[in-house]
């Protein structure tokens, strides 16, 4: 990828939507707000990653993120669905989706079915019996790893494939054109740079585009604290004041999850989208347009190397 890093004296313009946005213009607090809701899903899932990873990444290893989540995603609905029709889960669910189908019973044996109560609401067969062997950690690890038969790359390639014959096209997997497409966008209005390390291109997050999107968090923190104050004089005193103890012991552990308050005027106020995307909750996960790469971040970490 060429390198999109502008020179220090040079502000570039940001088109989304017939809407022109500058650097500058992103110190007007809500401009950040604005610009985020222009953006596709798959872009706030890639920014999001970079925000979090705060480092140097190639496409690659963002397409494997990326794809990831989306197949933790796609292998709870079929889960739920198969539960709701009142059917096992077994290694052959699908005909034409044979490894697919195999990660869907792994994933549910070592990811969700050793919980007492079931992660999907709906209670599983009474006769199904999920053995010991098959809950091990191992057994789901596998798929992204690679093995002497198979690269870890054929096992995603062949994962997203299938799972794409099989899932609503709502849950489907974006392909690396699409991830591609998607970085190369946010390279063009400057939210991310390139750079070269010999042959390897690198991208990472713009600093200047991170410390308005920090700025503009520590403001939404500061804002639901005054919402807390208005609390105390208008409302409940006692709860009031528990509120802000709340937010104060947080602030000082850098908050990376927010409060109960928080969880309920920030919504309210800005909508879902600039909830979830400042990292005010780990994922607004009620809402259809949920970030992934928050929504199976523990998945990620817990069973794949990436």
């Amino acid at each position: 990828m060429i390198s999109m890093q502008s020179s220090k004296n040079e502000i570039p313009s940001i088109k989304s939507e017939n809407k022109y946005f500058s650097l500058s213009s992103l110190k007007i607090s809500n401009t950040l707000d604005t610009i985020i809701t222009f953006l596709s899903k798959l872009e706030r899932e890639i920014l999001t990653l970079f925000i979090i990873k705060k480092s140097n990444l190639t496409a690659k290893h963002v397409e494997r993120i990326i794809q990831s989540a989306y197949l933790f995603n796609a292998t709870d609905f079929v889960i739920k669905e198969e539960l709701k029709k009142g059917h096992k889960i077994t290694k052959l669910l699908f005909k034409d989706a044979p490894f697919f189908s195999e990660f869907v019973y792994y994933f549910y044996a070592v990811a969700r079915h050793p919980s007492e109560k079931t992660y999907y609401g709906i209670e599983p067969p009474k006769d199904t019996e999920i053995p010991e062997e098959d809950t091990h950690i191992e057994n789901l690890t596998k798929f992204f790893i690679a093995e002497e038969d198979a690269t870890a790359e054929s096992k995603r390639l062949k994962l997203v494939s299938e799972a794409n014959k099989v899932v609503p096209k709502a849950f489907a997997m974006p392909s690396y054109k699409k991830i591609n497409a998607a970085l190369s966008n946010l390279l063009i209005q400057n939210y991310i740079w390139s750079t070269s390390k010999g042959k390897k291109a690198l991208l990472s997050i713009n600093q200047d585009f991170f410390d308005v999107w920090q700025k503009r968090n520590e403001q939404l923190i500061e804002e639901a604290a005054g919402e807390a104050v208005k609390d105390i004089q208008t409302r409940n005193l006692k709860e009031g004041l528990k509120k802000i103890a709340e937010i104060s012991k947080k602030a000082l552990n850098h908050i990376d999850f927010y409060l109960d308050y928080t969880r309920r005027f920030i919504p309210k106020k800005y909508g879902p989208i600039i909830y979830e995307f400042f990292l005010l909750d780990t994922a607004y996960s009620a809402d259809k347009e949920s970030l992934l790469i928050l929504k199976y971040k523990n998945e990620i970490a817990t069973y794949t190397p990436y």
